[in-house]
């Protein structure tokens, strides 16, 4: 981007911050959603519950404190001497403080706000500012007590230059601290919350005047916008947002939250909640990834655009109130004795809060308990005889017919008017509710979620099946608004593509004619890698290659070859480890072992070598840089070997070290097996790492293990157009081994699904693109301000999709979106970069339709665009374009190659176009 470009695209930006209204949160519970509160202009947390403040939040978040008032629990509460106590506040069990005592204030100063300093915090809300008329009477103590904290604030400012504040009303203090003060906050402008009689309250008319009255005066005379907080019961989310809107009436910025302020209230601005927690019953230590849970419930969640939090039903739950940062909680249960009685208490209290609960499986809470019938699920008694379907919703059968042999896995029935059966049973004269979409929630109960068929005469292995559409029923259970969902999937309207490949069978002689007894990484080379241009990551075994390995007579060989490969522009580097564990799990319990008792392989056999975690994986791509390698490229990646199954541990060590990471999953839906089972996720939370699964499976699951038929990957085509249309679930990967190339069918099969993928509309990226997207996909915010939708991101992931109900934005005030694509499997926005804000239209403002490649650059005027592109391959990009504009670059206009109405299709021979302008003006 030139210089030129920038300075425009500053000053724009510049412009529209200025125009934007602020936005306040106040959030003082545990687990601080900072990436939500990130999108506030002004937002004050609980510092107790954080060490510090991320670095990209460092001199912009408020800090809490207690400048009038402490709690006896804060660690600097043993310190504060007996004379320094007006008394006590009864209402929150704390003490008020003498703030005329230079002794006391010295000691805030020094305990209180420097520890705070010296953490990162520079701005401070200061609350409890009137306390001390708990305290005192009579005009000269009331003087005696304000100015002590006028001396106070404004010894803090001189100790901590910078320093910025938020004051809790102090009205009378303003005329000498505003200098400092940033806003002015107070409580309770329409609702109050009541500690003493623990309930809400309206506000009078006659106190309701007052406080607007002081704010206007504030606004007025000091040129200071005004926040009023106010309090709501959590469940009560559309009653948050009418006093949120009341209050905005008044030019005050609202915050309607819980008394607690633990919770992501309502404010001008609300988060759309995309966390999800969801609960497996797999014990630590076991398989948890092979859960149902993990297995079926990923995908959906995520297509719904939802971020998983995924925890054992009998560990710690979130804590603090989760309406508001949770969009739901999901439990995938399949054998309820082994359930505490206390999780169903505590997911009942949840759902009285109005968070959203699904339960699939078997029910987390016992029928005929107080938590039962919060839930309005009635024990039955089980059938004496075979049930029989009384009501089914259309959506169930959807892959598969329900089971002749229908039975009762929790025999309860639904209260009537909680919810919409989705399918019911009836035995005798007792019915049975199986599959609901409720209230509070949703439940589908076995065997009615997800149906094993047995193994026929065509195949050896079970198939499953949904019984129940996912989609719908989960978006309809977790009662999710319509909105813009983050997509991992595509990048200016056009489909991802990339390839990648692990590098097991480096050395294996090839079969392929006029390559025959060569190794398998020479025929890649020569006949895929310098045919097919498309981006690569291409990883290798150190074990396989190097020196230290297994082939150490052929090393000099196989390292001649990986130089060439890495050479090529259009390859990025992984490593696929130093041993290639073949079972991670079993491999770090037994790390003396090549192969287990029963001799089955656990990794490479290589000799006096006993498995490290930093070897593997940090070791092995020194080894890369050192020998493979040329100067100027990194090694990207880690590509998981053998069962995938990457520990928390391993996850750490390569984040820590630079190196992203993918594999994992089974994607492997064909026309044989069209179901949706088979279709995973894009990635696994495990603790705070973040393990990022392959789009879809390798040749070696296509070619029955590599047993055969040999030519089985191109069935992988299969894949892609079930997972493309028409709904686009995952980007097109071409992944494979190396020794694909090491016979006729197999890498003729290869070529096949080269040519179809590059016949495609695609927009092709390395897989260190698309992994920065999924880990982009965790982090993106997405929020509504009036009418107006708001996203903040990374800026690696570009793209949302937008469903049922959210309309295509229009572009002409729009700021941070390119275009967008209303076709199916869309629509999709296309961003400009990380973040964007836009009202619904659509317009005819001009725009980008689809492009090949990443915008690096983007501005709209008044008379048009200017914008950058940069691609992989040859340019090729579509603009929408009203008649009368022309498309102009470096002081030449460029005609399109085809044009649909108002869809301009332009060709360029070049990766890079800098600067292209759109003038539709004279």
């Amino acid at each position: 981007m030139t210089r030129l470009f920038l300075s425009l695209l500053l000053l724009a930006l510049a412009g529209l911050t200025r125009a934007d209204p602020p936005s306040a949160a106040f959030y003082y519970g545990p687990d601080i959603p900072w990436r939500e509160l990130a999108l506030f202009d002004l937002t004050v947390i609980e510092p107790a519950q954080a060490k510090a403040p991320p670095a990209d939040q460092v001199g912009r978040v408020y800090a809490y404190v207690s400048l009038g008032e402490v709690l006896p629990s804060r660690d600097y509460a043993a310190g504060i001497r007996p004379e320094w106590v007006l008394g006590d506040n009864p209402d929150w069990q704390t003490r008020v403080l003498d703030l005329s005592k230079p002794a006391l204030r010295r000691y805030l100063i020094e305990q209180v706000v420097a520890p705070l300093w010296r953490r990162g915090y520079r701005r401070f809300f200061f609350d409890t500012l009137d306390s001390y008329r708990l305290g005192v009477e009579g005009e000269a103590a009331l003087a005696e007590q304000r100015q002590g904290l006028e001396t106070l604030i404004q010894s803090i400012a001189a100790t901590f230059p910078g320093a910025r504040f938020i004051l809790n009303r102090g009205f009378e203090l303003l005329p000498a601290v505003h200098a400092h003060v940033d806003a002015v906050a107070a409580e309770s402008l329409y609702q109050r919350w009541r500690p003493d009689l623990r309930r809400y309250q309206a506000v009078s008319e006659e106190d309701r005047q007052w406080l607007l009255d002081r704010f206007a005066e504030v606004r007025q005379r000091y040129q200071l916008p005004t926040i009023a907080i106010d309090y709501a019961p959590p469940e009560d989310r559309d009653g948050a947002r009418e006093l949120a809107r009341r209050i905005a009436g008044h030019d005050v910025i609202p915050w309607v939250s819980n008394p607690a302020l633990d919770m992501l209230g309502v404010g001008r601005r609300e988060v759309m909640p995309r966390r999800v927690l969801m609960l497996h019953g797999t014990p630590p230590g076991g398989p948890w990834e092979q859960s149902e849970l993990v297995r079926y419930a990923l995908m959906p969640v995520q297509h719904l655009g939802l971020v998983p939090d995924i925890r054992y039903q009998g560990g710690v739950m979130p804590a603090g109130t989760l309406r508001g940062r949770y969009a739901g909680i999901i439990t995938w249960l399949n054998e309820p004795e082994q359930v505490s009685p206390r999780l169903g208490v505590w997911l009942a209290r949840q759902a009285e809060a109005g968070v959203p609960v699904v339960m699939l499986g078997r029910l987390p809470v016992a029928a005929g308990e107080r938590a039962a019938g919060v839930f309005g699920l009635q024990p039955r008694p089980q059938p004496a005889a075979p049930p029989r379907v009384a009501r089914q919703a259309p959506e169930m059968g959807f892959e598969a017919p329900l089971p002749g042999l229908l039975q009762v896995a929790d025999a309860v029935a639904l209260d009537q008017g909680r919810g919409q059966p989705w399918l019911t049973l009836s035995a005798g004269d007792q019915e049975y509710t199986v599959a609901a979409v409720t209230d509070w929630g949703g439940f589908a109960l076995n065997p009615f979620v997800v149906s094993s068929l047995l193994p026929t005469v065509q195949s050896d292995e079970t198939a499953e099946r949904w019984l129940l559409q996912p989609l719908v029923f989960l978006r309809q259970a977790l009662k999710l608004p319509p909105m813009p969902i983050p997509d991992v999937t595509t990048e200016n309207g056009r489909r991802l593509l990339f390839a990648h490949m692990d590098g097991d069978g480096f050395p294996s002689l090839a079969e392929v004619r006029g390559y025959r007894n060569q190794a398998a990484g020479e025929v890649l080379l020569q006949e895929i890698l310098k045919r097919y241009r498309v981006p690569t990551t291409l990883s290798v075994i150190e074990g396989e290659v190097a020196e230290t390995g297994l082939y150490a007579d052929r090393a000099e060989e196989l390292e001649d070859i990986a130089q060439r490969m890495f050479l090529l522009d259009h390859v990025e580097a992984a490593t696929h480890t130093y041993s290639h564990p073949f079972y991670w799990r079993e491999s770090l319990r037994h790390p003396d072992q090549a192969a287990s008792a029963d001799g089955t392989a656990l990794r490479l056999p290589i000799a006096d070598y006993r498995l490290d975690l930093e070897r593997e994986l940090v070791g092995s791509a020194d080894y890369m840089r050192r020998r493979l390698l040329p100067p100027d490229k990194p090694v990207k990646m880690v590509l998981w070997s053998g069962d995938t199954v990457a520990t928390e541990a391993a996850l750490k060590i390569a984040r820590e070290n630079g190196l992203l990471n993918m594999n994992g999953s089974d994607t492997v839906i064909t026309e044989s097996a069209p179901s949706w089972t088979l279709i995973k996720g894009i990635g696994l939370p495990k603790g705070d790492e973040y393990q990022v699964f392959a789009p879809n499976q390798n040749e070696n699951l296509y070619t029955g293990r590599w047993q055969g038929p040999f030519y089985g990957y191109e069935r992988v085509i299969e894949t892609f157009r079930l997972t493309g249309e028409p709904i686009r679930f995952k980007p097109i990967d071409i992944y494979y081994h190396t020794y694909i190339a090491s016979k006729n069918a197999s890498l003729t099969s290869l070529k096949k699904v080269y040519d179809w993928a590059l016949a495609q509309p695609v927009n092709p990226v390395f897989a260190s693109e698309y992994v920065a997207k999924v880990l982009d996909f965790n982090r993106m915010v997405v929020a509504r301000e009036g009418d107006s939708w708001l996203v903040r991101g990374e800026g690696d992931l570009r793209t949302l999709r937008l469903p049922d109900g959210v309309a295509p934005p229009a572009l002409a005030d729009s700021q941070g979106v390119a275009g967008y694509r209303d076709q199916a499997p869309g629509p999709y926005v296309h961003l400009a970069d990380g973040q964007a804000r836009w009202r619904p239209g659509p317009d005819h403002a001009p725009g980008l339709w689809e492009a090949n490649g990443r915008l690096t650059g983007f501005l709209r005027f008044d008379d048009g665009l200017t914008f950058s592109l940069r691609a992989h391959v040859p340019l090729t990009f579509t603009l929408i374009q009203p008649a009368g504009c022309r498309l102009r670059h470096q002081g030449r206009t460029l005609n399109p190659v085809a044009r649909d109405g108002t869809h301009y299709r332009y060709r360029s021979d070049r990766r890079e176009l800098e600067e292209l302008r759109l003038q539709c003006g004279p």
